[in-house]
């Protein structure tokens, strides 16, 4: 905010208006993230699409919960000097399915035409 640049002083509303004005931004604010949804483009995308956005939160999803599996089976697979046992089976599996699902969402935006298709790219930006 700037003081001597007061919009809400020069906005020409009444009283009433500038309360409606400031529970709107402060809701806006209180929103966070979620406020693009109103945007009328991204609710008519999601409305008219919504299959890709379910199948990308799905994985999305996935992808969260095996990396929390993964961090866990690290304490386990980890050893006094801080090294960890790569032959440990729950371990490769964890690591197969999260190549799985990142080469599943890289080939799905290929598809989609996407030009991404660095594996660590994918990742950040499902993770985003």
């Amino acid at each position: 905010m700037i003081p001597e640049r007061n919009l809400m002083a020069t906005s020409g509303l009444d009283e009433e208006q500038q309360r409606t004005w400031i529970s709107t931004i402060t809701d806006m604010l209180n929103e966070g993230p979620r406020v693009i949804l109103r945007l009328p483009k991204i609710r008519q995308c999601i409305v008219a699409h919504p299959e890709p956005f379910r199948w990308y939160s799905g994985r999305r999803i996935e992808l969260e919960l095996l990396l929390l599996m993964r961090m866990n089976r690290l304490a386990i697979c980890m050893d006094e000097n801080g090294e960890i046992d790569h032959t440990d089976a729950i371990w490769q599996a964890l690591v197969r399915r999260i190549n799985e699902v990142l080469t599943d969402v890289g080939m799905r935006m290929i598809m989609e035409g996407s030009r991404v298709t660095n594996a660590q790219a994918i990742f950040d930006r499902i993770l985003m």
